[in-house]
């Protein structure tokens, strides 16, 4: 599956929860401790606008309500991330990397979080199981040790059962405890 259907098909996921998010969920805590929902599609948002303006350069929130940015901050993403974007060099703080990778990280970075969001909801996290066997073979080739730990953007490696959901293992895998 090509990187830009990926990506949609992550933020479909992501955005079928989404549409079930109401006032009162956005105070429900995530598998994240230190954050509700309210800051997971904070932090979601901002990661695909700062993944984006990586090509295009800095853009603001369009908006106070979550939902409605992290909508404006997908159709960046998605008009930014051209065949040609995603193969050209870009400078990045992790050193010159393609369009494709930046991209990559926004799919997973997206996917993980429908998964935590999912949760939050009490909804099955047994999400697009496709996309997440592609999204961890690529994340275990990936994904340096260097980036685990504490304050470090993945926790350890959690123990999953090897028959769980892909997206389980996935998740499980980007150190978030899945049982």
């Amino acid at each position: 599956m090509d990187q830009i259907t990926q990506y949609r098909r992550a933020v479909e996921s992501f955005r079928l929860l989404l549409a079930e998010v109401g006032d009162a969920e956005l105070t429900l805590s995530c598998p994240c401790s230190e954050w509700d929902v309210r800051a997971l599609l904070a932090h979601t948002t901002g990661a695909q606008r700062g993944l984006a303006s990586a090509l295009t350069g800095p853009s603001e929130p369009v908006s106070e309500d979550p939902r409605e940015d992290f909508e404006a901050a997908v159709e960046t993403m998605v008009a930014t991330f051209t065949p040609e974007r995603i193969a050209a060099a870009i400078k990045t703080p992790f050193g010159e990397r393609t369009g494709g990778f930046l991209l990559g990280m926004a799919t997973g970075d997206i996917f993980v979080h429908a998964w935590d969001l999912a949760r939050a909801l009490g909804r099955s996290s047994d999400l697009d199981p496709e996309l997440a066997e592609e999204l961890l073979e690529r994340m275990r080739q990936t994904l340096p040790d260097a980036a685990r730990g504490e304050g470090r953007a993945f926790g350890p490696v959690q123990p999953v059962a090897p028959d769980a959901p892909a997206a389980d293992r996935l998740a499980a895998f980007t150190g978030r405890a899945v049982n």
